[in-house]
């Protein structure tokens, strides 16, 4: 059996607007449904969703959807949260 240990990196751009009315709603919801955090945690927790399941389209439980940067946002339960279009891209290394 072999076994190897793989390093797993990417670089995702994102951006918001903590003042927004769209990104509050979110937060509250955030709060509320999945951890007591702040607007740092939150997106880690919706980047980390979107690249689990890797795809924008589908809303991220507590948060809302997220859109790309650049392009019209969601006209419903938008979270105020962009990333960039690469988001899916992971560079794979085997260590070692």
């Amino acid at each position: 059996m072999n076994k190897v240990t793989i390093e797993v990196s990417g670089e995702i751009k994102v951006q918001y607007d903590e003042n927004s009315p769209e990104f509050k709603d979110a937060l509250e919801s955030y709060n509320e449904l999945i951890s007591d955090g702040d607007a740092q945690d939150m997106v880690i927790h919706a980047i980390s969703q979107l690249k689990t399941w890797g795809d924008h389209y589908s809303m991220i439980e507590g948060v809302g959807y997220v859109g790309l940067i650049g392009s019209p946002v969601p006209e419903q339960l938008y979270s105020g949260i962009q990333v960039s279009n690469n988001y899916a891209d992971l560079h794979y290394q085997p260590l070692g």
